[in-house]
């Protein structure tokens, strides 16, 4: 996780900031272990490492300190839930049927540091046909999937297709922004196999 934070308006040329910040107020404040530095030196951020994302208000302060002057701090509450971007889910596989149309994709959840339920999420699908240089019908899986597996009925068994997924949080204290997609997954029969497709 990264914070930033701008230099003040007002403050002098030898301003140095700091950042701490701790769980809850019966924990220890902790300060910025790798600091984000501009060209000058100036702590402009921080770099957090192994943060664990819980669902009670985090403290943050960050305080300035010159020869010339003092230097206004600036603190906040954050519940980092609410903020943190979700990775792709992982492991994602698809299993085609070859007599029927159906195929079965499945997935992990993504990692979060507070929680390993399934029903913490739901999740987009965008399914196409892996074609190159004309338009491509696109299967939008929208976010009433939930749990770690969905069916897709293939409208043509002699077709590659390219799958991607994202998440967002539905409950559990996860984000309900959607977070990154995943890379494009490839499955199904292609009838030409010099076709190839990017997706946008």
């Amino acid at each position: 996780m990264n914070c930033t934070w701008q230099a003040g308006r007002n403050a002098p040329e030898d301003t140095q900031y700091f950042l701490y910040w701790q769980y809850s107020k019966y924990d220890n404040a902790m300060e910025c272990e790798i600091y984000i530095k501009n060209k000058n030196g100036r702590n402009m951020g921080c770099r957090f490492q192994n943060v664990t994302t819980k669902p009670e208000n985090t403290y943050f302060l960050v305080n300035g300190s010159s020869k010339e002057s003092q230097v206004q701090f600036y603190d906040e509450y954050i519940q980092l839930y609410k903020i943190e971007k979700l990775v792709p889910p992982s492991n994602i596989t698809v299993s085609c049927d070859e007599i029927k149309n159906g195929c079965i994709i499945q997935w992990q959840q993504p990692q979060i540091s507070h929680s390993n339920k399934d029903n913490c999420f739901k999740y987009e699908i965008i399914i196409k046909y892996k074609v190159r240089g004309i338009s491509s019908p696109i299967f939008n899986i929208n976010t009433d999937v939930w749990g770690n597996s969905h069916i897709f009925e293939r409208s043509n068994k002699r077709k590659k297709y390219l799958l991607k997924m994202r998440a967002a949080g539905s409950a559990c204290y996860v984000s309900s922004a959607w977070g990154e997609w995943s890379a494009p997954v490839e499955f199904g029969e292609n009838e030409n196999p010099c076709l190839e497709l990017l997706f946008p």
